[in-house]
């Protein structure tokens, strides 16, 4: 069904098998009218029946003669009964072509309707909150057809990094009489990269695709739960691959019954420069976040094939391991908002770790591991009196405020200080854990004894024996910076007083 120029923007037809489209084929005419621009063919709206079995859309026809012009029609969406349908067009209505003050031609939202299924679409005209100065196009309805949703440029709209209006999905209310209100922004669902094409589900999901999150590449579909009132409230997920690529993915829609859908894509596999792609749905949606990266080498950055990766939960218990190819390239799938470690280990090399904490949305992490050299080759000119955190070039083991446990990232650089006891068996380590002033002198000194004997404890929880550590708190006694009491420091000032140092007592 798809030419060899663009079709995209698929819509179903209430109470039929019946898809409508936008095509810049014109099988009916042999000379083709271009944008005077991108040299594209005009496009117009067309509608095919939907195998139920493939999917595969046939017996192709333009619609009537009253809403296809000379410009472009797009991106349908159609009343319960069918009988009234919006959809966009550039701005030329009543045959009077327009555009804004710096000489653009603007999409505009239209309405049409007909008596009957088999009557013709007739009575077109636009909405009321078009304007000649910004495009509002790409118009859905909510499951009770009282909410109409599009994306729009208009002010209001989110702006990008050079000060530039984005698009932005939007909606307006639909009375009893037909009428419509002042749109408002859908802030929950926008960004400062452009949100366009809204599709809601029958069980009331809104889908819709984004420039605006750090998705696979290009435009991603991401899907929103909404409330009983049909807004999209909760966290975005990005739907993820096969329908999501690097390249621009778009005008998704669904039957939530049949589980089968089509959307539209621009990727390479096409035929054209956009193109109608179908699915059918296999497992439920869930928020997760792609990560990957390669291993390398510290100093050389070269890659280190056949390096073992493996994935810790917050607890700190496995949950995969492989072993990476040629390409040292590992990936995992990682739920959304969980904190995780991913380490990697490679024969005379010391092991690389990274903490990673998941946003809230469904995206791709990019995440490299740098194995560098085992610890007794990388250290030298070691003495007793070395802090292990300025030899192992640790992130400080902070604590957070009035807490003695060991936070889940200082865990990670505890691994660091483990690895070193484990390459220096006789070696002895004093720990010394210091707090900010906040707080009685007399309780951060028990604070902090607290927080150097429970670095210790996990010390030895992982093999180190208690004879080759001792801990001791040392308050508030040993600020880094000026934060002493009833100084007016910030969170982060006072967070680097509450520290803990590894000092060498005996190396052989």
């Amino acid at each position: 069904m798809n030419s060899e120029i663009q079709d995209f923007g698929t819509s179903y037809l209430p109470n039929s098998n019946t898809i409508v489209y936008a095509s810049s084929q014109d099988t009916a005419s042999l000379v083709k009218r271009r944008h005077k621009w991108n040299e594209r063919v005009f496009l117009n709206l067309y509608k095919a029946n939907a195998d139920s079995t493939t999917l595969e859309l046939k017996d192709e026809v333009k619609l009537n003669k009253a809403l296809n012009t000379k410009f472009h029609e797009s991106n349908a969406v159609f009343t319960s009964d069918g009988n009234t349908m919006f959809f966009t067009r550039n701005n030329y209505v009543k045959r009077s072509y327009k555009t804004s003050s710096d000489e653009i031609n603007k999409l505009k939202i239209l309405k049409a309707t007909r008596v009957s299924s088999s009557a013709p679409w007739e009575s077109i005209t636009e909405l009321p909150f078009n304007s000649d100065e910004f495009s509002t196009a790409h118009p859905a309805l909510s499951k009770d057809g009282k909410r109409l949703f599009f994306a729009s440029d208009r002010p209001g709209s989110m702006t990008d990094g050079n000060n530039r209006l984005t698009s932005d999905i939007w909606y307006v209310t639909i009375d009893e009489n037909g009428e419509f209100s002042e749109p408002v922004n859908v802030k929950s669902v926008n960004t400062i990269g452009n949100d366009l094409f809204p599709f809601i589900s029958d069980n009331g999901d809104f889908y819709y695709s984004s420039t605006g999150h750090q998705g696979l590449g290009g435009l991603d579909v991401y899907v929103v739960q909404t409330n009983d009132k049909g807004m999209p409230v909760k966290e975005v997920i990005n739907i993820g691959k096969p329908v999501n690529s690097s390249y621009d993915d778009f005008a998704f829609i669904i039957r939530d019954s049949l589980k089968t859908g089509y959307f539209s894509s621009n990727r390479k596999s096409g035929k054209g420069l956009d193109d109608i792609y179908s699915f059918k749905q296999t497992k439920d949606l869930k928020c997760v976040v792609d990560i990957n990266g390669i291993v390398t080498n510290e100093e050389n950055g070269e890659l280190m094939p056949f390096a073992t990766v493996t994935l810790f939960d917050k607890d700190n218990k496995k949950i995969k391991s492989i072993v990476v190819g040629e390409d040292a390239a590992y990936s995992f799938v990682l739920e959304c908002g969980q904190n995780y470690s991913i380490r990697a280990q490679k024969e005379d090399f010391s092991i690389a770790e990274e903490f990673v904490q998941t946003p809230k949305i469904s995206t791709t992490l990019e995440q490299p591991l740098a194995v560098a050299k085992a610890v007794e080759d990388k250290v030298v000119d070691i003495k007793v009196g070395d802090d292990l955190n300025d030899i192992l070039d640790l992130n400080m083991i902070y604590f957070d405020f009035d807490k003695h446990n060991i936070r889940y990232d200082a865990e990670i650089e505890l691994q660091k200080v483990l690895a070193f006891m484990n390459a220096y068996p006789n070696s002895i380590i004093d720990i010394r854990s210091h707090t900010d002033s906040r707080a009685t002198d007399g309780y951060n000194i028990k604070l902090s004894d607290r927080r150097a004997k429970s670095t210790k404890a996990y010390l030895i929880m992982k093999g180190i024996k208690a004879n080759r550590l001792t801990a001791r708190g040392y308050g508030e006694y040993q600020l880094v910076n000026e934060c002493s009491n009833g100084e007016d420091c910030t969170e982060e000032q006072h967070q680097l007083n509450r520290r803990s140092e590894f000092i060498i007592m005996k190396l052989k």
